[in-house]
């Protein structure tokens, strides 16, 4: 008898199967990044330019593995606002880097970055309909390399389908955006 199992299913089982643990481990080695930014002074883009090489670094990490895996939400090893996924599927989702708009299965972060200046409390935004990310350089010029790094990561899982809250709750720092974003940002910090 045949049963279909859908590739996140898949990938679930590869992550805790003898093989699967090679199979996630190839996708962590593996994985990288194409990142554009539109427009954006120099300075900008360097801090973009080495927050993407830094992100390069984490993800392919043990520790960026470990610390999805083990990432919990009152006591439970979740995440708020996972669209039912568990953290090991989360973190297969991530390796795997099929964007909304860009499905193919490509190991890699594809990264559009629009910047634009806004006096508001918005970091930055994306749309669903548009591969770009809008990163507000109110912000960014502020930023260190590792806090620009968390809003790239947070921007991106949304591109990826993650999304939370639009009114801040504690929750909504555990959903996948914020609590991945944050994850990246607190390995970056160590190795900066």
């Amino acid at each position: 008898m045949l049963k279909w199992i859908s590739p996140l299913g898949l990938g679930a089982a590869l992550l805790f199967s003898p093989s699967g643990q090679t199979a996630t481990s190839s996708l962590a080695a593996t994985w990288t990044t194409d990142v554009f930014v539109e427009n954006g002074t120099s300075s900008q883009r360097a801090k973009i330019d080495r927050g993407e090489q830094k992100l390069r670094e984490i993800v392919r990490s043990e520790a960026f593995k470990n610390r999805i895996l083990n990432f919990s939400y009152k006591g439970a090893k979740r995440f708020v606002d996972s669209g039912g996924l568990t953290n090991s599927q989360i973190y297969t989702k991530i390796l795997n880097g099929a964007e909304k708009l860009l499905p193919a299965q490509d190991n890699e972060m594809d990264l559009k970055i629009k910047t634009y200046y806004e006096a508001s409390s918005t970091v930055g935004f994306t749309s669903t309909s548009s591969m770009y990310i809008n990163m507000n350089t109110k912000f960014l010029n502020a930023y260190t390399v590792a806090e620009t790094m968390k809003t790239m990561m947070h921007e991106w899982l949304h591109k990826l389908g993650f999304s939370h809250a639009v009114n801040y709750s504690t929750a909504r720092d555990y959903s996948v955006p914020y609590g991945v974003g944050r994850i990246v940002m607190d390995l970056a910090r160590l190795s900066l």
